[in-house]
């Protein structure tokens, strides 16, 4: 786009040039540079989010790979299904970012949590745990939790009623552990439903 000086008043009327497509043709044009930026624009805060998006696994290690099938389990009023677990990750947050770095390896767990109630619950992320493969439990990562739980609504939020929200669980483990399963509770005093991972 060009930049026309100002002209002095008494020369502006006389050198008006009369009415013809080509204003309206630059009229046109301008209106397409905007398009163009403004889709531009669009396009690199959608780059930046999708960075931001997959910053967990950019830091994977070799066993990151997503594992297990969709497995169900409730308890109280939330009904949950653990869709797949990743293990072997060294930090989370987006690549832009500070990252989150684990002690020895996160390891992610994906659920959707449905509540099944009649009133709006909140999931107390202190009451879930998982178990490795010697019965030994981890608690979730609560600091790495907000970085992995960013939907509308978010896991860390209140659930409302027939709503089902997904998210990550993440627990730190010692490198070279494996969970078998997690222990999630409707709360910190419900029973809990145990579900295997594998």
């Amino acid at each position: 786009m060009t930049h026309t000086p100002l002209r002095p008043a008494s020369s502006a009327a006389a050198e008006v040039p009369p009415a013809s497509a080509e204003p309206q043709r630059t009229g046109r044009g301008r209106r397409a540079w905007i398009a163009a930026g403004v889709l531009a624009f669009v396009a690199l805060g959608s780059g930046a989010y999708a960075i931001s998006r997959t910053g967990a696994g950019s830091s994977a290690g070799p066993d990151a790979a997503p594992t297990g099938s969709a497995r169900s389990g409730s308890d109280g009023a939330f009904a949950f299904t653990v869709t797949g677990t990743t293990c072997g990750v060294s930090s989370v947050g987006p690549a832009v970012l500070v990252q989150r770095p684990a002690a020895g390896q996160f390891c992610l767990v994906n659920v959707s949590v449905r509540n099944t109630g009649t009133q709006a619950q909140l999931l107390d992320p202190g009451a879930q745990h998982a178990i490795d493969d010697e019965g030994r439990e981890y608690p979730v990562s609560d600091r790495a939790a907000v970085f992995l739980n960013d939907w509308n609504p978010t896991l860390l939020d209140e659930i409302p009623p027939g709503a089902t929200v997904p998210g990550v669980l993440p627990f730190d483990v010692p490198a070279g552990a494996r969970i078998g399963a997690v222990v999630l509770h409707e709360s910190v005093t419900s029973t809990g439903v145990r579900v295997p991972l594998s």
